[in-house]
């Protein structure tokens, strides 16, 4: 027990420094851990650290999909349902029997039903991957849309695809019209239960007035959905993709202020914890796999085999997504113009199919025997495919895919970024009117004067956005570098003379903390403000 919490410190404290590092050398953040797990894992005397698939697939995946879909908005999901289900179910099964066959013909002596085994388990993109890549570029609303909502799907197809694959392999049995009856069961299953959960954890986040209660809420909700929907048979991943969707459609009415700050921060940590240790996992796992293959097989053809594997899964992602594209272009002609993705667009929804922690752990799950008690077949070399797939898409695509979307300019035009701040400027300025209106219909003197402070201040705000909207000179690189320089330090500043006051008696302990509270809040504020436009701008300016 010891050992094992010594094990997880290390890897939480290995997360922290390598999130360091990616951060100042501009690094995606889990390709840094993959390769950076890769290397500790040939390390001497350090302990063995395995993944248990039961681990990935019931702690981890739930809270990771359900942040996710929470932060996804439903309205873009509604929208382009039809893209996204045809890349999260289409393209899903389409990959597993596209690699079954090429396994089936690469591989001497394996058959096509251990060939679609493997297909199902690399069938999956990982959406977390892919965001950590595209964070820091100007990608298309749309183009990220897609790509998002087929992350979201993705798991739940793929697993229901891996299913139903190794059962059949293990049973020596399968039937067409019961894996449709099946598929069609756990996946309106699990979206009706995620609803039912979604409206019911919804009515009571609008029952409670404590924060910490209902930041706790939606901590437990994922496994609310995942654990009862998986026991009866249902697609826990589906379950917990609806009630994200419906809580976080519904946030804006159902949670307080302080409870959304505070679900905000909370859950960007569980993001990154989680999503730090699963990608350090991975890279730790290649020793345990290598030695499962030791003497039965050649290094060379070995690696030979898992750059077939990955070449053939890149390659039916293309050949999907284009010929996908021109369907719809045909049978849905009423597509305006700009709702269509150019090809630049597909090219790198093409490239942006990096492999993850789901496939291992589904690999990972795989039986020993089957129902006769024969060992699984296959299951070490499935291992290592697996593990060299999630390791070629994942470095060397996620650390191309950048390239890739500046070379050919596909970018976000920054009249969108700009309308962020316009909107600011709308909203803005509706409070003022709104704040004036109610000024006219009070007859104390006093609660005018107050609401005339408040119009006042939120009056000078939208002067000051509005001047920055209409002044090219203030969205310039050097412009932002200056505010991220300065707001920092003037704010450390007052936090120190606020300490001065304290400890000179001037004021109490919990008075410095809440005006801490407060310039921390602003502090906050402004920092990602300003930095949401500059990484914007600097976006733009990389791709051209």
């Amino acid at each position: 027990m010891v050992e094992k919490i010594e094990t997880l410190l290390m890897l939480l404290g290995l997360v922290g420094v390598l999130s360091v590092v990616a951060e100042r050398l501009r690094f995606p953040f889990p390709i840094l851990l993959v390769i950076a797990g890769l290397g500790i894992a040939f390390l001497p005397n350090l302990p063995v650290v395995k993944l248990d698939p039961e681990l990935v697939l019931l702690i981890f995946l739930p809270p990771l999909v359900f942040s996710a879909a929470w932060n996804f908005p439903w309205e873009d999901f509604r929208a382009n349902l039809i893209p996204i289900f045809a890349l999260a179910v289409g393209l899903v099964l389409a990959t597993m029997v596209g690699v079954g066959y090429a396994a089936q013909w690469l591989v001497p002596g394996m058959t096509l039903a251990v060939g679609m085994v493997l297909g199902a388990i690399v069938s999956p993109p990982d959406a977390v991957a892919a965001n950590s890549v595209l964070k820091n570029l100007r990608v298309p609303r749309r183009l990220s849309t897609i790509l998002e909502g087929e992350s979201l799907i993705n798991d739940s197809s793929g697993l229901v695809a891996y299913q139903f694959a190794v059962a059949a392999l293990v049973t020596g049995s399968f039937s067409l019209s019961q894996a449709g009856a099946d598929f069609v069961w756990e996946s309106l299953g699990g979206v009706a239960f995620g609803w039912v959960v979604g409206w019911v954890v919804a009515y009571i986040h609008r029952e409670l007035s404590d924060a910490a209660v209902q930041v706790t809420l939606t901590i437990l909700t994922p496994y609310i959905a995942y654990l009862p929907c998986e026991h009866f048979g249902c697609s826990g991943v589906l379950a917990v993709v609806t009630a994200g969707l419906h809580l976080g459609h519904h946030a804006w009415e159902t949670l307080s202020p302080e409870t959304r700050l505070q679900r905000e921060t909370i859950w960007r940590f569980i993001d990154y914890l989680l999503n730090g240790v699963v990608f350090i996992l991975i890279g730790l796992q290649f020793p345990a796999i290598w030695a499962g293959l030791a003497g039965d097989w050649n290094p060379v053809i070995l690696i030979l085999l898992g750059v077939g594997i990955s070449l053939v899964v890149v390659a039916i992602r293309f050949a999907w997504i284009f010929p996908l594209a021109l369907l719809q272009r045909m049978l849905f002609s009423a597509i305006r113009q700009q709702e269509r993705l150019p090809w630049r667009e597909l090219v790198a929804a093409s490239w942006a199919g990096m492999r993850g922690v789901v496939s291992l752990a589904a690999a990972m799950a795989l039986p020993e025997t089957t129902s006769t008690g024969e060992p699984f077949p296959f299951r070490q070399l499935i291992l290592f495919l697996t593990f060299f797939v999630i390791f070629v898409t994942l470095v060397f695509q996620g650390l191309t895919l950048p390239w890739l979307m500046r070379r050919l300019r596909v970018e976000e035009p920054e009249e969108t970024y700009l309308g962020e701040a316009r909107a600011r400027l709308v909203l803005m300025r509706e409070l003022v009117e709104e704040i004036e209106q109610i000024i006219a219909a009070k007859t104390d003197e006093a609660e005018k004067a107050s609401l005339r402070l408040w119009r006042d201040n939120y009056a000078q705000r939208a002067h000051h956005l509005q001047i920055r909207i209409e002044s090219p000179q203030l969205q310039s690189e050097r412009i932002f570098d200056c505010d991220m320089t300065v707001f920092p330090a003037l704010f450390q500043k007052i936090r120190a003379r606020l300490a001065q006051m304290r400890s000179r008696g001037e004021i109490s302990e919990e008075m410095r903390k809440r005006i801490e509270y407060d310039f921390d809040l602003e502090d906050r504020r402004l920092h990602r403000l300003i930095g949401r436009y500059a990484r914007s701008s600097s976006a733009g300016r990389n791709s051209q």
